[in-house]
């Protein structure tokens, strides 16, 4: 059963292996426990397209996506997305526009985000958080 979400930033670090923390502990779940959002392979397929090696960065792409299940943004994880922003907008608190459609997402299944980039996300009233960065 799907328990985690990795954000974009997460997925970086662990592709850069810039964190072996979150190596481990990723490594530690199994299989299926941790998914990567229809809306963070976007991002990563902007970064590809828009990198000088596009061939071998997409082939490195699809064989890293082999490994996590995909989370296809559906119509609950937009309504949840959408009352989110306008919620964050109205108290002055805004975050990036596919920040909040994962937080949406994540927030609509019951997901904790795996993110090193916690200050944005705990903006979100009661989104999980954690950063397997600094462990």
């Amino acid at each position: 059963m799907m328990r985690y979400v990795l954000d974009t930033n997460a997925v970086i670090q662990l592709v850069s292996r810039k964190s072996d923390g979150l190596v481990r502990l990723i490594l530690e779940k199994r299989e299926g426990e941790i998914g990567i959002s229809s809306v963070v392979a976007h991002e990563l397929y902007f970064g590809v397209y828009k990198s000088q090696k596009i061939s071998f960065n997409l082939e490195a792409l699809r064989l890293l996506l082999l490994d996590f299940p995909i989370l296809e943004f559906d119509q609950e994880d937009a309504r949840v997305s959408g009352e989110l922003r306008s919620t964050l907008a109205q108290a002055g608190l805004p975050i990036g526009p596919y920040d909040v459609l994962i937080a949406g997402q994540a927030k609509a299944r019951d997901l904790i985000v795996i993110t090193n980039n916690v200050r944005e996300f705990q903006r979100v009233e009661g989104l999980k958080v954690e950063d397997w960065t600094t462990i």
